[in-house]
């Protein structure tokens, strides 16, 4: 009752009036001086700040990435917002929706403000940290009069040497439904607090060399399961023969003492041929070779279990199954069974289009429409009506009767914004009030129409630097790129070039009405040497030329552009060269790595790259961190 917080401000509360955990809390804000009515002092860092903060948190930040948007899921009302704080009470990462978003903000309930107890007075997070327990406020329990609109229910999140890391909370409006929230909160906890042993286990085994990919691969595909403490706590009959083991000389051992073996793994020379198949319908096969001792013995084999993942499953109009075109793939089809807004980031003519509308066929409203709008193809007076709509006299040269925008045209279905960074601020701000509130208001309108619609943006700018520089939103960026894909260029997935070309060529031909062309081998050597800068959309223009002119029914060299035709290369010299660049890049990447002791982020920074393409090419190129 709010009078407990009139008594104690007064000096008349008995200590006995209120539960002892949000007394100790109210004297604390007191010997603080923490002022009772308003925070006049928040403590908010700078974007370059932040983000060197979350370069810091990397762990708990990736820990917390699919948690914290099931845990909004699981709410009863999406008027809550779900929030990652570090130790220090700095807020990381916030996931929400609804009105209370704008609130919310309104008292800086955001990533980048300190909520410690001595800056906010009594509030969950703080409260939370302070006490190292799970912790339910509410409404006049806060300290501070302008926080008792709220209710907040935070859990800390504990690290593997039993220190707290940070916490998860869950806010909201007062007088919301709290049935479970804290439960909902603990849950969060305990799931970050899975995810972050799991990248500890995967980093310990990256030091195991053979042994840690069969023991990733291992786990990855349900053949073993190791506990918190990297104990195998079970293993199947499969995965025990792989590793020519008994089940139960495994069970019960610590992952090191299983895979450090001095020769490798030792594998069972009946499973060489083992092949089956997962849920997906993907097979998962072993690449083992056998290995005798100085007789010549048979001992078994030495190799991985991989999984060859077929895009064609799925992944109608992307052409490649290369290594990076299946680590895309993959994530897009994880990426499209949720209701997350997701930004696709890539050079252009790298297919975000096609990878938008793939999202589209794979997710929940795959039913519904889609509908794509370029940003940059319109000027900024035209672009809200195109998105919102208009009514009738709305302005000079409305259509009569008015229009409906592409939002009202999406809706049950999904929006597709390409070249978001194109967008003027104004219309920024209208975008960013349509995604908190989930409903439209065409120009000239006062009234309102409830949208359901998935969005998906694309740029091929660098969306972080026009933060820093004023140009785009902080808030809707955060709120665009819940889920984040950056898209390879050509150059970085090569091996894809001896699908595209065949594809490119049947496609040409029959828009060109020309029968089907064939494609001498001597031509591929100059498609890998060619830098590719205008990606899967200038071969697809160059291989459409070719057909164009071509006399003859295959393709040679005297069909190539002028611009590839004069590299002269041998067909072995561009192998050569690749291998070269190859192996150059990889010991740039383990240089920059050495610097910042395999931290990722400030790695990328310094190799000029996303994180995403850092974290592929470290797995393309086999780098142990």
């Amino acid at each position: 009752m709010s009078e407990h917080w009139d008594k104690f401000l007064n000096g008349k509360l008995i200590e006995t009036d209120v539960t002892p955990v949000i007394y100790r809390s109210w004297q604390r804000s007191l010997n603080y001086n923490v002022n009772r009515s308003h925070i006049s002092q928040n403590m908010i860092l700078s974007t370059p700040h932040l983000r060197e903060l979350r370069d810091s948190q990397e762990d708990l930040i990736r820990a917390a990435e699919p948690v914290l948007p099931y845990i909004f899921q699981l709410l009863v009302t999406s008027n809550y917002h779900v929030l990652l704080s570090d130790k220090k009470g700095f807020i990381l990462e916030a996931k929400g929706d609804g009105p209370f978003v704008n609130k919310a903000e309104r008292i800086h309930l955001s990533p980048g403000v300190n909520w410690r107890e001595d800056v906010k007075g009594t509030n969950a997070i703080g409260t939370a940290l302070t006490e190292n327990i799970p912790i339910s406020i509410s409404g006049w329990e806060h300290y501070v009069k302008e926080n008792h609109f709220l209710t907040c229910c935070a859990a800390p999140i504990t690290g593997i040497q039993g220190d707290t890391l940070g916490v998860i909370d869950i806010s909201g409006e007062f007088g919301n439904n709290q049935e479970r929230i804290l439960e909902i909160a603990m849950l969060g906890a305990k799931m970050i607090e899975q995810n972050l042993r799991s990248l500890d286990i995967n980093r310990q085994l990256s030091f195991y060399q053979q042994g840690a990919k069969l023991a990733i691969e291992l786990l990855q595909q349900g053949f073993i399961s190791i506990n918190y403490s990297g104990i195998i706590t079970d293993i199947n009959p499969i995965g025990a023969s792989l590793l020519g083991r008994k089940r139960e000389d495994v069970i019960g051992k610590q992952v090191k003492e299983v895979f450090s073996t001095p020769k490798g793994w030792i594998l069972n020379q009946k499973e060489l041929d083992f092949q089956s198949k997962n849920s997906a319908g993907n097979e998962i096969i072993s690449k083992l070779k056998p290995i005798t001792d100085e007789s010549g013995k048979s001992l078994g084999a030495v190799g991985t279990v991989q999984l060859n993942f077929n895009p064609e499953h799925f992944a109608a109009g992307w052409v490649g199954s290369g290594s990076v075109s299946r680590q895309i793939l993959e994530k897009v089809q994880r990426a499209a069974l949720t209701h997350s807004s997701i930004l696709l980031q890539g050079e252009s003519g790298t297919g975000k289009e096609i990878i938008a509308q793939m999202i589209h066929k794979l997710s929940p409203h795959k039913q519904g429409p889609f509908v794509a709008l370029n940003c940059a193809a319109l000027p900024g007076s035209l672009l809200e009506s195109e998105l919102f709509g208009y009514v009738d006299g709305a302005f000079t040269g409305a259509r009569r009767g008015g229009q409906l925008g592409k939002f009202e045209l999406a809706n049950q279905g999904t929006i597709f914004l390409d070249e978001i960074g194109d967008m003027p601020l104004t219309a920024q701000v209208a975008l960013l009030r349509v995604l908190q509130e989930k409903e439209v208001t065409r120009i000239g309108d006062t009234k309102t129409h409830k949208i359901d619609v998935r969005v998906i943006v694309a740029s091929h700018k660098d969306l972080n630097t026009m933060v820093d520089n004023q140009t785009f939103r902080l808030d809707l960026y955060y709120r665009l790129k819940v889920i984040s894909i950056e898209l390879p260029p050509l150059r970085e997935r090569l091996e894809d070039i001896r699908e595209l070309v065949p594809y490119f060529i049947q496609k040409s031909c029959a828009l060109l009405g020309r029968p089907l062309l064939e494609v001498e081998e001597e031509v591929y050597p100059y498609l890998f040497a060619h830098s590719w800068p205008g990606n899967v959309r200038e071969l697809e223009n160059c291989i459409e030329g070719m057909v164009a002119l071509a006399n003859t029914p295959i393709l040679s060299l005297n069909d190539l552009p002028l611009e590839l035709r004069t590299l002269s290369l041998t067909e072995s010299e561009p192998c050569e060269t690749h291998a070269l660049l190859f192996q150059q890049t990889r010991q740039t990447i383990i240089d920059a790595l050495a610097q910042t002791q395999g931290k990722i982020a400030p790695a990328a920074r310094i190799l000029g790259i996303g994180r995403n393409t850092l974290y592929r090419k470290i797995k393309e190129m086999n780098i142990n961190i």
